[in-house]
């Protein structure tokens, strides 16, 4: 079998996804990887992969991009009519969206003055004195890509595979509660049962093993089914309980909201068991069917299983935000190198990846 040829910083073959090469090495770099949207490539004039940048071989160079928020189209430079929007009814936009953002009387001048308070910082920061600072309108605006060295680009694709990973890993908790709340239903229905089911105490890969086997994927199905269907029975006794309470004055429309509150729904223990069904008995075995009152061993298990999954779920939501507070961090640090490279050119913007 031919050896697939490898691109990019990743070293991975040709997956079909976009790419663009270097106009100096003349390689392939996944988008992706790079930080370079399909979206712009029509703004590149020139592109230098970051080995290339870092080699002092070259930089990327951009076109003029249209000054209305949001466009990514180039700038008309070339001919007669020249302009800093890419056509003439985006020049009129940009005017109206000005003129609208001014034209209230407020206390906070930055929240109509169309930047935002980091975005004024890093401008700031951007120039050393009072003449910079003025010619800061003499250039043309800058694209959207920051200066992203190889070293930001390595560490963003290493928080993404991580922020991939917890997000997997929510998706098996979230199996996980809704498995809970499943047998606490059917340890309540059974009454004197222990109830207690073997896969709670599954590690991890365990766990995610059974989720994606044929039997774990049909069982979570009929589980979200059931869910579902339960809800539904609930919000038709809601709405028939509120049509008995009436609304006729305020104290019989608050007897309604409490009867609201209160409103179960009576199941069959069948429908319950059913859920799981006979053909599955490799997960009927796995359920502790020994009196409660006697099963010391399991004692209090709805809520110490409950409260695990509540705590893993807590701490992936935390470590996604730290990740997605590095991301932010690096990404503004990488914009205000492309304020400063930019503002050195006279000519064209220019921003290394």
């Amino acid at each position: 079998m031919p050896q697939q040829q490898l691109y990019c910083i990743c070293r991975k073959p040709d997956t079909g996804q976009w790419m663009i090469a270097c106009d100096f090495c003349d390689d392939w770099y996944h988008g992706s990887c790079v930080s370079i949207r399909e979206s712009q490539s029509h703004l590149i004039e020139t592109y230098a992969c970051p080995s290339c940048t870092s080699k002092r071989l070259g930089t990327t160079t951009w076109k003029r991009k249209c000054r209305l928020p949001g466009c990514d189209n180039p700038a008309l430079v070339d001919g007669d009519k020249k302009s800093k929007f890419c056509a003439p009814e985006h020049g009129v936009a940009w005017f109206k969206l000005n003129i609208q953002a001014h034209s209230k009387d407020t206390d906070d001048g930055l929240r109509n003055a169309g930047i935002s308070v980091s975005e004024l910082s890093a401008i700031l920061y951007s120039v050393s004195n009072v003449r910079e600072f003025k010619s800061l309108g003499n250039v043309p605006p800058t694209p959207s890509s920051p200066i992203l060295t190889l070293e930001d680009q390595t560490r963003l694709s290493a928080l993404n595979r991580q922020k991939a990973e917890i997000e997997k890993r929510l998706k098996y908790i979230e199996h996980k509660a809704r498995y809970i709340e499943y047998g606490k239903l059917r340890a309540t229905a059974q009454k004197t049962v222990c109830g207690f089911d073997r896969k709670l105490v599954w590690d991890d890969a365990e766990w995610a093993e059974w989720c994606d086997s044929d039997e774990g994927a049909r069982i979570l199905d009929r589980i979200s089914k059931f869910k579902k269907t339960q809800d539904e029975q609930k919000n038709d006794a809601i709405a028939d309980d509120g049509a008995d309470a009436g609304t006729a004055n305020g104290e019989k429309r608050k007897r309604g909201r409490k009867a609201k509150q209160q409103v179960t729904v009576q199941l069959d223990l069948r429908d319950i068991l059913n859920v799981v069904g006979n053909s599955d008995d490799d997960a009927v075995e796995d359920v502790c069917m020994l009196e409660r009152r006697r099963c010391s061993r399991h004692a209090s298990w709805q809520h110490i299983r409950a409260e695990e999954v509540e705590l893993d779920e807590r701490v992936c939501r935390d470590a996604l935000v730290k990740i997605e507070r590095e991301e932010q961090a690096i990404r503004q640090r990488a914009a205000i190198r492309s304020f400063r490279d930019s503002t050195k050119d006279g000519g064209r913007c220019i921003v290394a990846n």
